[in-house]
């Protein structure tokens, strides 16, 4: 940057200009219309803006002055995030001149400055920022990384930054005067006139990474990372390819932008004083011996007399111009985009505004501002917008397929950017995609339908659905016959009868497995498929296979309820162990039932009926029979008598007394009861309190049936929470054979 002009610019809300190049492969007549949204005004001598990457969406104003402010996206806060306005010599080319967000700043709260310090020379500086507020640096925290003494009061460089390798990088001018008097930016043993490359994470204050350079180089400074600079006041890094584009401010007729490739080493010389831009310097001829790297771009004093570096554009809200090296004048205010075609590059001009440019800056996603430095207090950060009206175009997917959706103008590329602004008239043409495996389906919203493109005259916020399926072919399988039995498939999906349709992609090769159920028999396919091995299917289209089963026996199943067991004649069922059979039909099967000790047989439900112990079956269809067996109290109790908190209390205990009190109930007319838990299983069932309640109910009633004095009980009132004692087993023994 050259000193301010003696006479401010007045700087300019809006500015509205055409773009010289149509949309790429948009309309013709679709001309893009830029111009500048103030969002930071009444600046004191801005020189630059610098997001945090810390996903705030804080834009950080740099002012000469030596002032930092926060744009927190609708406002400047009125106290300034850092303030070192003490240990600033300003102004001129001098001041507070950069500033740079270590990579890591969302976590480590780290951050560089660059200004030029009271006895006039550089100055790099670490800071933190404060642990109160995020938008309060600690002033504090101060660390002096490095110090260059500056022969003359100009070309002090100023930007730094860091690369895509996480080292920060930092220009610095020749020294300043004219012509570079001391040729300092060819002097390897000196930092002027270079670009610097250190490693902040390392060392103290820093560290030199391994792959500088000069490092290994005698008398040189390992530090340096390209040289042969006038006044590199504004360099940056392509987010997207990490290439560096360095803007050289010139001495009398040529301003000039450097690049270097990502994949670069480093060690270039960029020719300053030998040469200046392209034409020779100091000498005046043959000076440019092959070892000099030329700038890709520069033009003449007759366009501007300073060059402000911009960015290569890499935002989403002017798809045009993506990858556009932005750059602009601070004597003339013209903005320029270039475009790279292989290894050559073009320029054309954007604009001619009223602006003293003395930076660009990039917020996190990648859009564009131009600082403006105004005339002390006037100056202002301008948001480089479109003037003509435009609107999103969003695109979603649906369906049960995956495919992509990409647009011309390029803007979408949806999986990855499904949503893009585009002005009103654009012309957007969108190609549907389907992926491996997936066909598309249509087109809804936007005004598109059917499988072919979808082209949408934006007029409107328009939200346009690709619908991309999966193809499926139905196999459907069905059971006939007398019989029964399951099918099942490989890959999953049928299992019939519960699930006897399923979905496949097409060419999927099914293989269907049938199981007869016990008494049935596999017959055959017929259909998909044919003989009794399993059907092997290839499904190309939609198909219906039939499985036929075939009675062959009939299933008798017994169940019991007590203690005893049932044995069949013929043989087959033996119950306990083995509780179905199966039979031939007609076969007529005769059941016994056998009461365990203990025990007596109460009878048959199901296919049979009443107390008798045969039960014949004829097996003319599946039948199922249940065997009831009563336990009979001895009249001997277990365990008799019981001793209080010795005996526990088992299960024969309460089945005993459940059997006696039933006994005496039946003896007065009235029924057995219904106990809770009617089998308590020894180690099993728990003995709860509802068990004795009851027995005390049960009994209660046998003696007023008898005309007697009901009995009284300890604890009468046992809760769920009661223990059971064996005093209450005793109580209810005693009252059991007390009554006749």
């Amino acid at each position: 940057m050259r000193a301010a002009p003696s006479q401010a610019r007045l700087a300019v809300a809006l500015l509205i200009v055409a773009a010289a190049a149509p949309w790429a492969a948009g309309r013709a007549d679709a001309q893009l219309t830029l111009g500048f949204e103030p969002v930071a005004t009444g600046l004191s001598s801005p020189l630059g803006v610098v997001n945090a990457g810390d996903g705030s969406g804080r834009l950080f104003i740099v002012e000469q002055t030596g002032r930092i402010k926060v744009y927190d996206g609708a406002q400047v806060l009125a106290t300034p995030f850092l303030d070192v306005s003490m240990l600033v010599s300003c102004c001129s080319e001098r001041g507070l001149l950069g500033l740079a967000f270590h990579p890591d700043y969302r976590t480590n709260g780290v951050f560089f400055v660059h200004y030029t310090n009271t006895a006039g020379n550089t100055t790099l500086a670490r800071y933190r920022v404060s642990t109160s507020s995020p938008n309060v640096a600690d002033a504090t925290s101060a660390q002096i990384i490095l110090n260059v003494t500056q022969p003359f009061a100009n070309h002090n460089g100023g930007q730094i930054a860091f690369g895509p390798d996480r080292f920060l990088y930092m220009g610095l001018g020749d020294g300043g005067d004219a012509g570079d008097p001391g040729d300092r930016a060819q002097n390897l043993s000196l930092l002027l006139g270079k670009i610097l490359r250190i490693d902040v994470d390392s060392g103290s204050p820093y560290a030199i990474p391994p792959t500088n350079p000069f490092r290994g180089t005698t008398g040189a400074m390992p530090e340096i990372w390209a040289y042969g600079l006038r006044n590199p006041w504004r360099f940056s890094f392509d987010r997207l390819t990490g290439d560096l584009f360095i803007a050289d401010v010139g001495q009398s007729t040529r301003e000039e932008v450097n690049f270097q490739s990502a994949a670069s080493l480093g060690g270039e010389n960029y020719g300053w004083r030998r040469m200046e831009g392209t034409a020779c310097f100091n000498p005046s001829t043959g000076c440019n011996d092959g070892t000099l790297t030329l700038p890709i771009l520069e033009y003449d004093h007759s366009f501007g007399c300073s060059i402000t570096g911009g960015y290569r554009y890499r935002g989403r809200r002017f798809p045009q111009y993506a990858a556009r090296f932005f750059y602009g004048d601070f004597c003339s205010g013209r903005i320029w985009a270039a475009t790279q075609s292989g290894s050559t590059w073009s320029s054309t001009q954007l604009m001619d505004t009223t602006l003293s440019i003395t930076s660009f800056g990039e917020d996190e996603s990648g859009e564009l501002y131009v600082v403006h430095y105004g005339s002390g207090s006037d100056g202002t950060v301008q948001r480089l917008v479109e003037t003509s009206q435009s609107f999103p175009l969003t695109v979603s997917r649906a369906g049960t397929g995956t495919g992509t959706v990409v647009s011309s103008p390029i803007g979408i590329s949806c999986g990855t950017t499904c949503t893009q602004t585009f002005g009103a008239g654009a012309v957007v043409t969108l190609t549907a995609t389907p992926a491996a495996g997936s066909v598309f389906s249509g087109w809804s919203g936007g005004g598109c339908s059917s499988t072919g493109t979808c082209v949408v005259t934006v007029a409107a916020a328009t939200a346009v659905t690709a619908t991309f399926t999966v193809p499926t072919v139905t196999l459907t399988v069905t059971r006939a016959g007398t019989g029964g039995g399951t099918l099942t498939s490989a890959p999953a999906g049928i299992g019939c009868p519960v699930t006897c349709t399923a979905v496949f992609a097409p060419g999927t090769r099914v293989t269907l497995t049938p199981r007869a159920d016990v008494g049935s028999s596999f017959d055959g396919w017929s259909g998909g498929c044919s003989g009794t091995s399993p059907c092997v299917v290839t499904l190309n289209a939609n198909t219906t296979v039939n499985a036929t089963f075939t009675q062959q026996f009939f299933t008798l199943t017994v169940t019991t309820s007590g203690p005893g067991t049932v044995i069949s004649s013929p043989f087959g069922i033996n119950c306990g162990t083995t509780c179905a059979a199966s039979y031939p039909p007609n076969t007529t099967v005769t059941l016994m039932a056998s009461a365990a000790a203990g025990t007596t047989f109460a009878g048959w439900t199901g296919a049979c009926s009443g107390a008798s112990a045969p039960c014949v079956v004829p097996m003319n269809a599946l039948k199922s029979v249940a065997a009831t067996f009563t336990t009979t109290f001895s009249g001997v109790f277990t365990d008799n008598p019981l001793v209080a908190r010795s005996t526990t209390v088992k299960a024969v205990h309460m089945t005993e007394l459940r059997l006696a009190i039933n006994r005496a109930r039946t003896q007065h007319a009235l029924t057995a009861v219904a106990w809770t838990d009617p089998v308590i299983v020894a180690g099993v069932t728990a003995i709860k309190a509802v068990h004795v309640t009851q027995m005390r109910t049960a009994l209660i009633q046998a003696y007023q049936a008898a005309g007697r004095a009901a009995p009284t009980f300890s604890d009468p009132s046992l809760s769920s929470l009661s223990p059971i004692r064996a005093a209450h087993i005793t109580e209810l023994r005693a009252a059991v054979l007390a009554l006749p």
